[in-house]
């Protein structure tokens, strides 16, 4: 089922931020033992540092490793009902998405899913370095504030207007495109959402 799904997934991102963090302390741990004879502050302060990140990390490891109990799936009550329903009743699939009658998901991490109602705007989002292309996803805003990325980097024009229109075809409340009108109607969606939940 799509629940199991979402918990191997919580799992995972719970065993590597734990681990992160771990590291993050324990690099801490050596700086303190090995340079604090040289009392030099600027060591101290990455020190300290460290810890916190460390700290930080491994807190929210352990919390997405409590799985259902998680702050992450209390925050999004309805994810594990989603998520089965894109295993029962899928009415499309492919590299990218899995999409069901309620819900839409990435094919590669069920914990991201959403409602369809939920989604407000789609579009492309390309990030890059030095003039080079480092990230290309199609990107859908929710209402609750969150964002789903769907990576579709080094693939052909064609791949990523299909999937765009696609997932625009799922989700009724959705704006195609990215503009400051879109993105205005995004957030009065979003403060509509957060007035009605007293927020």
């Amino acid at each position: 089922m799509g629940s199991k799904k979402v918990l191997k997934k919580l799992k995972k991102k719970g065993i590597a931020l734990l681990f992160c963090g771990i590291l993050l302390i324990l690099c801490g741990v050596f700086l303190c033992t090995v340079y604090t004879e040289k009392k030099d502050s600027t060591i101290i302060i990455f020190a300290v540092g460290m810890f916190a990140c460390g700290g930080i990390l491994s807190y929210f490891g352990i919390d997405y490793l409590k799985g259902k109990g998680s702050r992450y799936a209390k925050k999004n009550p309805k994810i594990f009902e989603l998520a089965d329903d894109l295993v029962i009743n899928p009415v499309y699939q492919d590299d990218f998405v899995v999409i069901s009658g309620k819900a839409i998901a990435p094919k590669k991490d069920f914990s991201a899913v959403a409602d369809l109602n939920d989604v407000l705007a789609i579009y492309e989002s390309i990030q890059r370095t030095n003039g080079i292309v480092t990230s290309h996803t199609v990107k859908l805003e929710l209402i609750n504030g969150r964002a789903m990325n769907i990576s579709v980097y080094a693939r052909k024009k064609a791949t990523k207007d299909n999937i765009l229109l696609t997932i625009a075809h799922y989700c009724p409340n959705a704006a195609v495109g990215y503009s400051g009108e879109v993105m205005d109607y995004v957030r009065a969606k979003r403060r509509a959402y957060k007035a009605a939940l007293g927020k």
